[in-house]
């Protein structure tokens, strides 16, 4: 087989370099480079001949690439074009930080980037794009999109929430990819059953949210005071040396970049940040309500438990419901009107570490509050009595969906997370009419151990994706982390089920 050019986009751990090398030898050679920027030195050197876009650049200028190729105008009224810009302006909210990066704007850098990209991606004869994960990035989104609309075959990695495995997807949304070669699981499959097991006794609290709760626990005014000094001595130094790039050690830093000139952090920039975090707070407080699960008419609910954005788990993995309103009103529709909604909010999208205010606005409680027979419900009501509680859990792509199902209730899903075809688990595009749905199995911890240990048997790949995952799964697994993740063998396998695939395609 010929050589096939491929677009790779590298997440932020060394490994990525690796696995280039690797496709390399296979005969995919990248020839447009655009991820992690702690790693475009390694792609010029390596592949002189590929073109290495930085990622944070990228998104921050304008190109002044000459156009050459530009797409037709069958492309550009087509439903790809038109579902791509709509979700790539929704990604430019992880930039604006104090919502002044306004809509021309966001307008002219939409096409600076599609133009860019669709003119290279047609010069250097693109074969395939393999990407670390679900591209999250505005411009990485675009090139998948553009990627997948010309027919061109694109693999992201999806992580299994439970144990350190990662699966080849083709898609964003749709099946796995059957993993090739050996893998030792035995380990995995011991980790996801105790891990599986702990829902007999109950729901239990995510090790990423009691990391969030002990940080709230502990803020205090003198570490803000801090924080915005470090931000005083950063802008000056910017002023005297320039705006270097980011050198922490995940990929966050591209989505608080300032577009321009015109969007620079100013002094009072962390103040109107708190701000709008606190009135976003406030809002839902003041609108949300408490459950009295005592009360004998209490209605028939379905629990909607809204995603905390931004974040890559509704855009893209919710495909075409990457809005949650657009999901909320798809559900209310499908439900019976004496049959309620009962919507909580994520408490991550209030946390003092993330950045919410950036993925809602305090407007959108009041649109959710106004829909018929939907409800608002305070944080401090508990998530498994909710789920305990109601007709079903319905998410976008959510773990609560799977808690649903472990929990002998059923859980139904807009997107295709790892664990979407396990027993319990619906698709809501699948869904018969609401009372045959909920004469439709339930199921239990045994069942979904099963299943579950079935589909790693088949998809599982030991290993993480990117930095801030690797550093999670290690403090999640303490000493068994070593014998659970394996970079090499990573490499060997994901680069392995990618070649075999695309061959396959091409019979």
């Amino acid at each position: 087989m010929s050589a096939t050019n491929i677009f790779f986009m590298p997440a932020s751990k060394p490994l990525w370099c690796d696995l280039a090398v690797e496709l390399d030898s296979k005969g995919f050679k990248p020839a447009i480079w655009l991820g992690d920027w702690r790693f475009d030195d390694f792609g010029r050197k390596t592949f002189p001949n590929a073109e290495v876009l930085n990622l944070v650049n990228f998104h921050i200028n304008l190109s002044d690439k000459p156009v050459r190729y530009t797409p037709s105008a069958a492309y550009m009224r087509s439903r790809d074009f038109i579902q791509m810009k709509t979700e790539t302006m929704k990604l430019m909210d992880r930039q604006d930080e104090t919502r002044l990066f306004g809509r021309l704007e966001r307008d002219a850098y939409f096409y600076s980037m599609f133009n860019h990209l669709y003119s290279s991606i047609i010069e250097q004869k693109i074969g395939a794009l393999v990407v670390g994960e679900a591209p999250h990035h505005a411009a990485q989104l675009i090139a998948y999109k553009i990627c997948e609309s010309l027919g061109i075959p694109t693999y992201n990695l999806l992580a299994n929430t439970y144990v350190p495995l990662v699966q080849v997807n083709r898609s964003i949304v749709g099946a796995p990819i059957p993993a090739a070669g050996k893998r030792d699981l035995t380990l995995h499959m011991q980790e996801i059953q105790k891990a599986l097991d702990a829902y007999r006794e109950g729901i239990p609290t995510p090790l990423y949210m009691k990391n969030q709760q002990n940080f709230d626990k502990t803020w205090k005014f003198s570490r803000y005071a801090r924080k915005y000094w470090k931000h005083l001595i950063g802008l000056k130094l910017k002023a005297l040396l320039g705006r270097p790039l980011p050198k922490n050690n995940n990929d966050t830093t591209v989505r608080i970049q300032y577009p321009d000139q015109k969007n620079q952090k100013r002094w009072l920039t962390p103040f109107r940040v708190n701000g709008l975090r606190l009135a976003l707070e406030r809002e839902y407080a003041e609108l949300s309500e408490p459950v009295d699960f005592d009360d004998q008419h209490l209605p028939k609910f379905v629990y909607f438990p809204m995603p905390y954005e931004p974040e890559r788990t509704s855009l893209p993995d919710g495909g075409d419901f990457y809005e949650a309103m657009d999901a909320l009103l798809a559900l209310r529709e499908y439900l019976p009107d004496d049959v309620h909604i009962f919507v909580k909010e994520h408490p991550s999208q209030f946390a003092r570490k993330l950045s919410g205010h950036k993925g809602r606005s305090p407007f959108s409680y009041r649109v959710i509050k106004n829909l018929h027979n939907v409800r608002l419900v305070s944080i401090s009501v508990p998530s498994s009595k909710l789920t305990e509680r109601a007709e079903f859990v319905c998410a976008i792509t959510g773990t609560a969906i799977l808690e649903a199902a472990l929990i002998g209730s059923r859980g139904v899903t807009f997107g295709t997370p790892w664990f979407y075809n396990l027993p319990g688990v619906y698709l809501f595009d699948d869904l018969p009419e609401y009372k045959k749905f909920l004469k439709l199995p339930t199921s239990n911890v045994d069942e979904i151990s099963k299943a579950a240990k079935s589909s790693i048997d088949k998809f599982g790949i030991p290993g993480t994706i990117s930095v801030s995952q690797h550093n999670y799964t290690k403090q999640k697994f303490g000493e068994a982390f070593p014998k659970l993740v394996d970079d090499d063998a990573m490499v060997k396998l994901v680069a392995e089920t990618i070649v075999k695939d695309f061959k396959s395609t091409r019979k």
